[in-house]
């Protein structure tokens, strides 16, 4: 039998972006539907720091979510216009960086803002948060998130994100191993990823099983 399909699916997010959270949702319903077939990685594009908006603006901003999603934000994090969403990203990064790979220190950072009204927009406040979530420790995720090849990493995925010419994060690339690639930009609906998904497999596991039983000629790729 030919090897099962993987679909890869490259999440570029924003740490303290809404949408990016409220996402969070659907990408567990796809981890549901097809455990290992579907293989996610974040990376981030940093939003423009400052963010530029007030506390009135980012809590119309969240009403709006709430009257799509049935998910109301909590604006308190922002403390003022000239606060962003640089140093949340930057101490996700830096856990990864020192081994915390999986979700939980970006997910406790925008948890802990979107939810708690945690303000995260200071830098101690985004090292503490951190910190508990990874049990790493502070000083050492302190001084990671001043290392280069940190601020390199987010550099050069925020670089990967503006290349793809979508306008919003969240944004997705999903890949099949035939080559089949579908761009996402702001869609936050499970049933949009999972149908994607599902078409991806397909078509690479149909591929799969006619190479089984009819071997490629020469020169055939």
């Amino acid at each position: 039998m030919p090897a099962k399909s993987v679909v890869s699916i490259t999440f570029y997010l924003d740490v303290l972006s809404s949408w990016c959270l409220i996402v969070e949702d659907a990408l567990d319903r796809v981890r549901r539907e097809f455990g290992a077939a579907a293989h996610i990685e974040w990376r981030i594009s940093q939003l423009r720091d400052p963010l530029g908006y007030t506390r009135e603006q980012l809590t119309w901003y969240y009403q709006r979510t709430n009257a799509v999603t049935g998910v109301m934000l909590n604006p308190v994090w922002l403390e003022s216009a000239a606060q962003g969403t640089r140093f949340a990203n930057l101490a996700a990064e830096a856990a990864r960086a020192l081994g915390v790979t999986d979700d939980r220190v970006r997910l406790a950072l925008a948890r802990g803002a979107m939810f708690d009204g945690e303000h995260v927009g200071r830098r101690e406040v985004a090292v503490d948060v951190a910190a508990r979530a990874s049990n790493l420790d502070p000083a050492a995720l302190d001084r990671a998130m001043d290392d280069a090849s940190v601020a390199e990493r987010i550099a050069a995925t925020s670089a990967e994100f503006k290349a793809l010419d979508v306008a919003v994060v969240p944004a997705f690339v999903l890949r099949n191993p035939i080559g089949d690639t579908v761009h996402l930009s702001g869609v936050w609906r499970a049933d949009a990823l999972i149908a994607n998904v599902a078409t991806l497999l397909r078509d690479a596991e149909g591929y799969a099983h006619f190479g089984a039983d009819h071997p490629a000629p020469a020169g055939a790729v």
